[in-house]
């Protein structure tokens, strides 16, 4: 019913006003209302607009460009909560944090919808995380995941368990999360370092051979697979695996900084005149 009164609204109304328009006026009024009504289209849809536009300069690479954008449409339609659960998502990883916080509250006290809800919640999660919350970031997707089982719900608590430091729950729980789903590339990322952190180098090697045939589009992935080539003896792949990391954004959230994969770089190839 409502995406039919959308259609309506948007599509068929404007066009009968522009036939009623053409056909009591002409065709130069027909043209007149045909501007007029672009205009008012333009107008109404100006939160949309700016949205396309800052997916385009996403995927482009201009961040803050993207961010603009999302923080005009949120400001255009302050109601619409899933615009600002989106710009909230994007503070985030581009470390904005306090501001992050502000908006996502905001946008979790206005949605209207529980899947879009419980999205903002693993967003909450993060922010909660950089706020160095960790604890109450994992409880709260604890708590999620009972009612709301998804691959990014997975992914985001086995990370977060990394982070925590409780190896031997970390490994736990992201074995649990490669039984949900076992070709999910952050999933895979997540075990291939509890494996790691536990000192299972073995389990680790092959986990991150899996992790690498996804081609993961995230720097974390290609450095943590560096650490334990480095550690098997493969100085050259860990080389090359290192500077693939270095090729990939690194986000706030991340989880390892670019200065500390260019530093890891420099001392592989210190190692590697070494041996020479």
């Amino acid at each position: 019913m409502l995406n039919s009164s959308n259609t309506l609204s948007r599509i068929i109304l404007p066009l009968a006003i522009l036939y009623f328009i053409y056909t009591l006026l002409g065709p130069i009024g027909g043209i007149v209302g045909l501007i007029v009504l672009l205009l008012v289209y333009i107008y109404i849809n100006r939160s949309v607009i700016y949205q396309n536009k800052a997916g385009k300069k996403y995927h482009n690479g201009d961040y803050e460009g993207s961010l603009t954008d999302l923080k005009a449409a949120v400001g255009i339609d302050p109601q619409n909560a899933k615009i600002r659960g989106t710009y909230a998502f994007l503070l985030i990883k581009m470390g904005y944090t306090d501001e992050a916080a502000t908006q996502i509250d905001e946008a979790i006290a206005k949605v209207k919808y529980i899947d879009d809800k419980n999205t903002m919640i693993i967003t909450k999660a993060l922010v909660l995380w950089k706020q160095r919350d960790i604890d109450q970031a994992i409880n709260l997707l604890d708590e999620l995941i009972k009612t709301f089982e998804t691959s990014n719900v997975y992914a985001t608590l086995g990370l977060l368990y990394n982070e925590k430091g409780d190896y031997e729950k970390a490994l736990e729980f992201n074995l649990l999360a490669k039984d949900y789903n076992g070709s999910n590339k952050a999933i895979l990322d997540n075990l291939g370092t509890s494996y790691y952190l536990s000192g299972d180098y073995d389990n680790a090697f092959e986990t991150y051979k899996e992790v690498i045939k996804l081609k993961p589009n995230f720097p974390e992935a290609y450095y943590n697979y560096a650490r334990i080539l480095e550690y098997k003896g493969d100085l050259e792949k860990a080389l090359y695996m290192t500077r693939l990391s270095l090729q990939l954004k690194f986000w706030f959230t991340s989880t390892v900084t670019k200065e500390t994969v260019e530093k890891y770089l420099s001392d592989l190839e210190i190692k590697e005149k070494e041996i020479e």
